[in-house]
């Protein structure tokens, strides 16, 4: 995760790593590369570390209540960014710029893979050759499945003034539309805003031997 954060060929303004009380040493290994890579990089590199477990929904909420960023994108702790995916999405969105939420599939890869999985966007697919499947509001009303919008979380991104008008991530199960948070808040946001979907480029790596569909590491 840390590596494909090095390897962006857009440099962001910060990384906020949200650390949620875990009981194994995640907190010190990040300590040490922030302290080996902060002089090195013109990003601000914040780590917040949780008292208490809060769950990946209030934890998200507290990093980007942190963030003094007007765009954030998301990345979980055992995904992989494509190198040029903040500077994919940056272009994207500004092609774009009813959307307030971009995101889309993902080349899935086990940690044996990762090695041989692509790691640019735009070598798969030129930017101007990237097929956007743009939502607006209304479109939300014709939804009966929780995968009728689908993108992969990481490397979804969004304007923080978005998030805030939907009220973030809801960490209460009870309140959400569906189970999982992400795919709630990616629901809510296209109730009441446009979204933008590559359906056929990926825009992230998703790890798939590692994650909390499986209970492993999660």
């Amino acid at each position: 995760m840390f590596e494909s954060i090095k390897q962006q060929t857009l440099t962001p303004n910060q990384v906020i790593f949200v650390v949620d009380c875990s009981p194994d040493p995640s907190a010190k290994i990040l300590e040490e590369l922030i302290r080996e890579r902060q002089s090195q990089t013109n990003a601000e590199l914040i780590l917040l570390s949780n008292e208490k477990n809060l769950g990946q929904a209030a934890s998200l909420n507290k990093g980007i209540e942190y963030s003094s960023c007007d765009l954030i994108m998301i990345l979980n702790d055992d995904d992989y960014l494509m190198h040029d995916s903040i500077e994919t999405a940056i272009q994207l969105l500004g092609k774009y710029p009813q959307a307030a939420l971009l995101g889309g599939h993902s080349l899935h890869f086990s940690s044996a893979q990762l090695a041989n999985t692509p790691k640019v966007i735009q070598a798969i697919c030129p930017l101007d050759r990237i097929e956007i499947d743009f939502r607006p509001a209304e479109k939300a009303l014709q939804y009966r499945k929780y995968n009728d919008i689908n993108m992969t979380h990481s490397g979804s991104c969004f304007y923080k003034s978005a998030w805030q008008a939907i009220g973030g991530y809801y960490p209460d199960k009870s309140e959400r539309l569906v189970h999982f948070s992400d795919r709630d808040f990616q629901l809510r946001m296209n109730a009441l805003f446009p979204v933008a979907l590559s359906n056929i480029t990926p825009l992230s790596c998703w790890r798939n031997d590692s994650s909390v569909d499986q209970g492993v590491n999660s």
